[in-house]
């Protein structure tokens, strides 16, 4: 069984240099990935890790439970909750 971000995004498949979009609070953060998911394995479940970076430079760690998943990071490979006026063939094409 794979591990899902709120958001649907497959923590396994992620690779560096994938671009997310996280929401929360009624704001968007575009990051990049800089390190791979790694498992770390728990009494019960297992807890994956990754950095992921801002335009700004900013680093940002995310964690996902296999067994909570549903609690972690609500990040998307597509712009989820942008007007679709503004996207770009691309953002479409990651969406469908």
């Amino acid at each position: 069984m794979k591990t899902h971000t709120k958001g649907n995004v497959v923590v396994e498949d992620i690779k560096i240099g994938d671009v997310h979009y996280e929401y929360g609070y009624g704001q968007e953060l575009v990051v990049t990935v800089k390190t791979l998911p790694v498992k770390e394995e728990r009494d019960d479940d297992n807890y994956w890790t990754w950095t992921s970076e801002t335009k700004e430079g900013k680093e940002v760690e995310y964690g996902v439970s296999d067994k909570y998943s549903h609690y972690g990071p609500n990040i998307y490979t597509y712009p989820a909750y942008r007007p679709l006026d503004s996207w770009s063939p691309e953002d479409f094409k990651k969406a469908f």
